[in-house]
Order: C-alpha cells, then structure tokens, then sequence
C-alpha cells in the first residue's frame, strides 16, 4: 500500500458502545476547523446534508474497494515541542519534542536577548519510539471499514479469524450525535518509527525570561519560544490552571476538539497576561495510542506553548489504548511530557513535586492503580507514593513553603459522578483525604470530571462518620480592597475543578434530583436525599456551563461543547487570589470567542503574619 519500511500496518477493530445525545442543528452545521497532522477537513457529502438537519442516525455509503492509504508523512521539523517545569524552577527547565528521523546532534538554544547573540546550548537526547497513527486517504481523511454484526451485535469473523467488511467509507461522510460521541467504526492504525527527544536547560538565573529554539545544525531548527524561571521566596507571580483537552482523533475532521483546547490556552494566557506558567491536570489526549492525538492537540497549541513552562499531571486517558481491553500504554505520557520521574515509577505517567518563589507544587499521578506488590487493592495512589508525598510535603515545610498546593487529575470532590464512583479513588479517599488535611493542603487542583466545580474549606472527616470524609470549616472570612472575600487562614482544603479545556461535557449530576441521580448513576442509588444534600453543601460553586438538553436522560460523554473554562491563580505575599473564567463561542461557526469572569476567591495568611509579628514586637 506504499507504506516504507517503518511502517508496519496492524488492523485494530473498536468497540465503542453507542451512546445517543441530542445536539442542536446548527452544531451539526458548524463549518470543521483545519487540523495539523492530516488534510484538510472535508465538508459532509451533499447527498448526507438532508440527513444531518434532521439528525438521523449515521448511516455511510460504503464502498466496496478500501481507500488508498496515504503514508504517513515525514517531518523532520521540530514538532510536538513542550517545555515543562523539570527540577529547581529557578535555574533549570525541561524540553520534548519529536522528529521523524534521528539527528544525533539535537539541542536546545537558550538565549537572554532573544537575538541569541548570546546562546547557551544543551545536548538532547533521543529515544526510539514507535508512534500509531490512523490510516488516511490522500485528502487527510480517516478510512473506516464496516464491520458485519450477528443478531446479538457481535462481529462476523470469517475462515481465518478475522472480522468480515461490508464496506469502508471515510470521516468525509461523518456527522450526527452518535458519532461525535464515539461510534466511529473500525479503524486500522500504522506503526512508525520516531524519535523523541529530552533535552534539561541548568545554570540558569531566576526571574529571568529565557527565549529558546530546539532542533539540530544538521536539520532543522524551530521557531522561538520563551519561559520564565522562578524568583526568590515570596515573590509575587500568577499561573493558569486548565485541564482536559482530550481531543479526540475522530472527531479531527469533523468538529476539531484540539482547537479548543489551543483556544482555551490562548485566551488563558491573553486573560493573565504575564503568567508564569501553566498547570494541566491530566486527559491532554483522548486516546494516547493515537498519535494523531498528540500531533493535532501541540501543534494546534504550539504558538501557547511556546509561550509558557507547563507542568502537565497525567489523565487516564493519557494512558489508554485505541481496542478496550488492551493493555494501558504506561510510557506515552512520558514520551510526551518532559517532567521528573520519581521513584523511577511510570505508570501513564509520574509524580514529582517543584517549588515556585516559594509555592510548593506536588504533582500526584492517579493512574497509579495497577495491581501490584505496593498496590495489590488498585488504588489511584500506591503505598510508595502515598509515603513520597508525606516525606515531600514535610521536607518542604521545613524548607520554609508557606503554600502547598495539590495538582492531579481524578478528583475527590467535584459536582459529577467520578468523584464518588470511581473505584481506584474510593479505596484511597479516607486514607489521601486524611493525609491532605494532616499535611494542611491549601488548594487540590483537580481534572477528570467534565464540570466546574469549587469547594468550600474542607477539612477531614472519617468514613464512620461520614461517607464523603468532609465537612466544611467555619472559616472567618474578609473583603479585599479588589472586592474578593478571602478565607483567613483556614486549616482545610479548597478543592478546584475548571470544566473542561476541551469540547467534552459531564453533567453536574448532584443539582437534578436524588431520583435524576439514580436514573443516570445506578451505582449511585445508595445516596439518600440526606447524602445528597450533604454533598452539595460542601461546594461554594459549581455546576455544568453548556446549555443542552442532552443530560435530560444521561450525564456524560457528549462532546459538541462550545463553552470551556480555566482559573488563573495570583500570589502575592500572604495572599492567594482564584479566579475562574469562562470562555464561550463556536469556533467552527466563526463566532467570536468572549471571556467572562464566573467566580472568585482568596486565601489570606496576612492575619495570621500580622499577629505574629505583633507578638513578636511585644516580646521585644
């Protein structure tokens, strides 16, 4: 089929469960948006526009020949680049990003002036990698085969074991409710060998911006990006925090899920206007086997990413495989993401922790729920990381960290459905909620569920007592000059969610009913309208922002929306301002993109500080 020598095809046959949701028309109408790492997006053939205003169900025209496959083009620019947090945030920084062959000479550029008249050079280093990426025809568009089914639903497998085509057809003829949500056919991937690169900026001055280029003298060299390294102990500074982006590949030329996660970025940067990093809490992909995934969401977001240091906390679906049932990919996550790997321990991901002037930041990796000797229950957090992250937290506090700040992605308290099911997070959630009020946690920064949502103070309640291990603290409260109400100094924990940087929505499952509850959660049907009314009483803000009627029935999985959310957090001394942003506008209809402030809240420990220093004036 004209594939070279790299390329070794394998045929993948997927599953998804049909799941049904009702979505407006002139969604289904909105024009694609251009997506890297294929051809253009082609429009809806015109004997199928009749169909999609009538929502009917997707029903392709097949042909019986399968499409050319188009093989999959080299590039040996520089691409998927991302600079992470990686070590002492003052002096040091992280880099990652992809060829398609190896250049052995590979570096990154650092430069002050940004005329890099003045370079510092690093050596990087590159690692094989054998990257899966979906067949496509020459226009860019995906090839599906249809796969015949028995009475019960199953396929049909022929003589030799193998599933029996009726049919192929391409995402050209894609549209309708049922495939955005994940009944796209069958797909067969590619398999190529790349080269993924790691490469650690040291020596560096704090506070200081850095520009930088990444490539090789014998390629090709990228264009330039900047970060920023941190400054001294109490130094004011700002970060965004967004999370799920979770684009999905076949979707690509549809209704591009990585343009609103690149968008999302962007207006997140614009809105904070010189922040110093940016945090993601996990699902940057929808299915990391799928290197589309990957290339359409960083190259979407490369002129964002240049911009700022990320520090990413691995999802569960950075980690999954196309086919359920196979195997997690544990290492993708790390091939992506250039950050520490504590306790040599990768699984879909790693956990490390970083101080920024003076805010310590412990980043927690909950797919850490592989059976094993340290973890023979599963849970999302294993004995080994549970230990690390006491000895950490307490080592910083002993360094002097005033802030401690939480960032993972399956949530212990949101306003969906994960925060009380998930079986891995329940079987941890007495012991890590615990841990969070003993070590005196600030903020727990969260992802994985698709809604906003925002704590009071929580402090730590034992299961005997209650089945959410929370009650909210009665915490004295005071207005600011800039008109926030900031907690002083609360013993508990303010756990955040910021939506979605992505299309995906869940529904805030806890605001329908306890009879809504257990229609779309069975296995919440333990929950009395005390539990109910309980667990809603420990948010201060929350609830599901786009409008549609798709949760009349259900509550997750839906993914035409058109609104996202981030919080842009500002330090300033004994002060710790949260703000929560809304961004709503349909990109593929060209409408504008506008940005509204939601909520907002602060912590202070300036009370606290003044009343120690009064005493401290008396004694003298």
């Amino acid at each position: 089929m004209g594939f070279d020598l790299l390329n070794k095809k394998r045929f993948k046959v997927v599953f998804i469960a049909t799941m049904i949701f009702a979505m407006t028309a002139s969604m289904l109408l909105s024009p694609p948006v251009s997506a890297a790492g294929g051809g253009g997006p082609a429009a809806p053939v015109q004997d199928d526009v009749e169909d999609i205003e009538g929502e009917s169900e997707f029903d392709p025209v097949l042909s019986e020949t399968k499409p050319e496959v188009a093989p999959v083009p080299v590039n040996n620019l520089p691409n998927r680049i991302i600079t992470t947090i990686n070590g002492d945030s003052s002096s040091e920084m992280g880099f990652s990003w992809y060829t398609s062959d190896l250049f052995e000479d590979s570096k990154v550029w650092l430069s002050k002036s940004g005329e890099f008249d003045d370079t510092m050079e690093f050596d990087a280093e590159a690692k094989e990698v054998t990257s899966s990426y979906g067949e496509r025809d020459e226009n860019g568009n995906y090839i599906f085969a249809e796969v015949e089914k028995d009475a019960e639903g199953e396929p049909v497998e022929d003589e030799n074991g193998d599933p029996v085509i009726n049919g192929y057809y391409t995402d050209a003829q894609a549209h309708g409710d049922e495939w955005m949500s994940g009944d796209y056919g069958h797909i067969e991937l590619t398999d190529v060998t790349e080269y993924s690169y790691k490469a650690k900026a040291t020596d560096l001055e704090p506070d200081t911006t850095y520009h930088y280029k990444v490539g090789s003298e014998s390629g090709e060299v990228s264009e330039s990006g900047q970060f920023k390294t941190s400054g001294e102990k109490g130094e004011p500074f700002k970060f965004v925090h967004y999370t799920d982006t979770q684009n999905a590949f076949w979707n690509e030329n549809v209704r591009n899920e990585a343009a609103y996660g690149a968008d999302t970025l962007k207006q997140a940067l614009e809105t904070a206007e010189d922040a110093d990093f940016t945090l993601h809490t996990g699902d940057v992909v929808e299915v990391a086997e799928v290197e589309d995934e990957w290339v359409d969401l960083y190259e979407q977001s490369r002129p964002y990413f240049m911009q700022t240091a990320m520090a990413v906390a691995p999802g569960n679906h950075d980690e999954y495989a196309l086919e359920y049932g196979d195997d997690p990919l544990t290492e993708k996550f790390n091939e992506h993401a250039n950050v520490p790997i504590t306790n040599e321990a990768v699984s879909g991901g790693s956990y490390y922790s970083f101080d920024y002037n003076g805010v310590h930041f412990v980043t927690l990796n909950t797919n850490d729920n592989k059976k094993s000797e340290d973890n023979p229950d599963e849970k999302a957090i294993g004995e080994e990381q549970m230990e690390w992250i006491k000895e950490d937290v307490k080592q910083a506090r002993e360094n002097g960290a005033e802030w401690i700040v939480l960032n993972y992605h399956k949530p212990l308290y949101s306003k969906s459905y994960h925060s009380l099911q998930d079986e891995d997070v329940q079987k941890v959630r007495e012991e890590l909620t615990a841990l969070i009020d003993d070590l005196d946690i600030d903020l727990a920064l969260q992802g994985h569920d698709h809604v906003i949502s925002r704590t009071h103070s929580l402090t730590h309640v034992p299961t005997d007592e209650s089945f959410s291990n929370a009650e909210v603290e009665d915490v004295e409260t005071h207005t600011g000059k800039n008109g926030v109400e900031y907690m002083e100094d609360p013993d508990g924990t303010v756990y955040v969610l910021p939506n979605t940087g992505g299309t995906k929505e869940y529904d805030d499952v806890y605001s329908k009913g306890l009879e809504h509850l257990h229609e779309v959660r069975p296995d919440l049907d333990w929950m009395t309208q005390e539990d109910l009314d309980h667990y809603n009483s420990l948010f201060g803000f929350g609830g599901q922002p786009q409008e549609t009627d798709a949760f009349e029935e259900s509550h997750s999985n839906n993914r035409d929306s058109s609104t996202q959310n981030f919080a842009v957090y500002e330090v300033a001394g004994g002060e710790m301002t949260v703000r929560m942003y809304q961004i709503s506008g349909d990109l593929g209809a060209g409408e504008e993109r506008t940005v509204e402030l939601i909520d907002e809240f602060g912590i202070s420990k300036d009370a606290v500080d003044e009343e120690a220093q009064e005493n401290d004036d008396e004694a003298a």
